[in-house]
């Protein structure tokens, strides 16, 4: 017992040592070699800062992209926030399965929703066909409004259930205090806004973020004069030692560290922990569920209504110029399979190594944070969560120069970069399941055991592993689906267009007349696995835990 009191201060070390190390290598170093790059002056002998000031295009840029990204967030939480009220004043939480499909956002990309919202209502047919001699419904034709607007209805169901999950566990103590008198207004003022700000904060951050890192988006909607795209620009047309696409990486990385915290500062805690799901016990009034269940099918419906413009190209076989399509079938998808399968293999290939990366440096973090002091906790919680702030754009490009330059990472093949560079944005992500696999081991077992003399080998085979599988798999999943969308990194790091992952491809095929309906298909496919998986794990988890579903959570924690 002595020996295994004194190993694990030992093992809590080299996890913090790994943690460190890590980030010294993949972060820190890159990105301290894109400082240095900006520091002197060019070959015209200008600061490169000055010059970047001096251009009024990338001033514009900064402006716009600030715009698109504070207005998608503040519109995501005007969408969001009333619906998620109507709920708590219904007293009624969504199925876990449903909650769960709510982070789809996270694990599908928003250009999606883009060339959906085209096809069906563009000029070349649907409805902007049908409503062309009245009105223009084409969002390319927006300007930076559409992508707002895109981003804003992208990540609203996002939004939905983190306040959702921050604010129902009260609700039935809220309606108690309603009927003994207190107004619904007082009590949305004091128990709902308060409750559901860390959610919201949260929700609104993580839109801000990737709305400001989002490349393929504003490229499907022709907006090119932003600060991401031109960065993007810049490495394609000068090369990965542009000094000038250096400094949009740095603007990049300290406007998003910025609004990371600031947002963080509205959080009551940063949301780094899952507590497991709690629902409420079902509303007295069966009009109550009746009427909550309608305002979700609703939204629902309104987002299948926004995604039908990309079921109907994979399953149509001509549309151009009119209503619906003339002929229906299956060979896009057919065609998909045997054309692009190929980026099934290379997403595996990237975002398997990324989430396993993830899965073992979260699994050490997640064992220090549970021996850890609080203050050490929250130290440590903080600097894995402010990796949510490094742009990938800003990555791959200070990754690029490192190994133009021969220093700082000792690798010199772009794709294993990009699997680097989905682990480092990926880690947040997978740290809160890797804590509620530990939560899941038996301490009592594990005391038990080493008190029978048992081997560290067979308790590890017995004890530990089956009881940290499930949450370890959930971890790999999320990892997995983070990395699979982060196509602000892919595009600058991926070696080829043969080497790219399924989201690139699904991407690069529907920037084509010809290859729209097999992106589409792609797309389609890519959607239902990502829900097949989320309602997979959202039985399972109810299946191991039966028990969450009666009993109230002693406190709002966003997962």
């Amino acid at each position: 017992m002595k020996a295994t009191g004194r190993r694990e201060p030992q093992l809590a070390h080299l996890a913090v040592a790994l943690l460190a190390l890590f980030l010294l290598l993949f972060l820190a170093l890159p990105v301290g070699r894109l400082v240095l790059s900006t520091l002197g002056d060019n070959a015209s002998g200008h600061s490169t800062f000055g010059l970047l000031l001096a251009n009024p295009l990338y001033r514009d840029s900064l402006i716009g992209s600030l715009t698109a990204s504070a207005g998608a967030a503040l519109l995501a939480a005007a969408l969001a926030l009333p619906l998620a009220w109507a709920l708590w004043r219904l007293q009624w939480q969504p199925p876990l399965a449903v909650q769960l499909l709510g982070f789809m956002p996270l694990f599908v990309p928003p250009f999606m929703l883009s060339l959906s919202l085209q096809s069906l209502l563009g000029r070349g047919g649907g409805l902007g066909f049908w409503l062309a001699g009245h009105i223009d419904l084409d969002p390319s034709q927006w300007g930076l409004a559409g992508l707002i607007v895109i981003e804003a209805i992208h990540y609203a169901p996002l939004l939905l259930s983190l306040v959702v999950l921050s604010t129902a566990p009260f609700a039935r103590d809220a309606s108690i205090a309603a009927h003994l008198g207190d107004g619904w207004a007082r009590l949305t003022r004091r128990v709902f806004l308060p409750l559901g700000m860390p959610g919201l904060a949260f929700g609104m951050a993580i839109t801000f973020l990737k709305t400001l890192d989002d490349l393929a988006t504003p490229l499907s909607l022709g907006l090119t004069t932003l600060i991401a795209p031109l960065a993007y620009f810049r490495v394609g047309t000068h090369g990965a030692g542009d000094l000038i696409a250096a400094a949009l990486a740095l603007v990049l990385i300290a406007v998003s560290m910025l609004a990371w915290m600031l947002g963080a500062g509205r959080m009551r805690q940063i949301p780094m922990t899952w507590n497991g799901t709690h629902s409420l016990p079902p509303a007295t009034r069966p009009g109550q569920r009746r009427l909550a269940a309608a305002l979700l099918t609703a939204v629902a419906g309104l987002i299948a209504l926004c995604y039908s413009g990309m079921a109907l190209t994979a399953f149509a076989g001509v549309w151009s110029h009119t209503l619906w399509p003339e002929s229906w079938g299956l060979q896009h998808f057919a065609a998909a399979l045997a054309t692009e399968s190929a980026s099934f293999i290379n997403t595996l290939r990237y975002c398997g190594a990324a989430a396993l990366i993830d899965v073992v440096i979260g699994l050490a973090i997640a064992y220090v944070l549970r021996r850890a002091p609080a203050r050490r906790e929250l130290r440590l919680t903080q600097i894995v969560a402010g990796l949510l702030g490094v742009p990938g754009v800003a990555l791959a490009i200070a990754y690029l120069q490192c190994v133009g330059s021969g220093i700082a990472i000792p690798f010199d093949t772009t794709g294993i970069l990009l699997a680097l560079a989905f682990a480092l944005r990926g880690l947040p992500f997978a740290l809160p399941a890797c804590s509620y696999a530990l939560r899941s081991l038996p301490d009592a077992h594990l005391d038990a055991a080493r008190l029978s003399g048992a081997s560290t080998l067979l308790i590890a085979r017995r004890i530990v592993l089956p009881a940290l599988a499930f949450g370890l798999v959930v971890a790999f999943l999320i990892s997995f689906g983070i990395a699979a969308v982060d196509l602000s990194s892919a595009m600058l790091l991926i070696p080829s267009e043969t080497e790219a992952p399924a989201a690139y491809t699904i991407y690069l095929n529907m920037q084509t007349s010809t290859g729209r309906g097999i992106g589409s298909a792609l797309a389609v496919l890519a959607i239902a696995a990502v829900a097949i998986v989320l309602t997979a794990t959202a039985a399972l988890i109810a299946r191991r835990d039966p028990g969450a579903a009666d009993h109230r959570s002693d406190h709002g924690a966003t997962p």
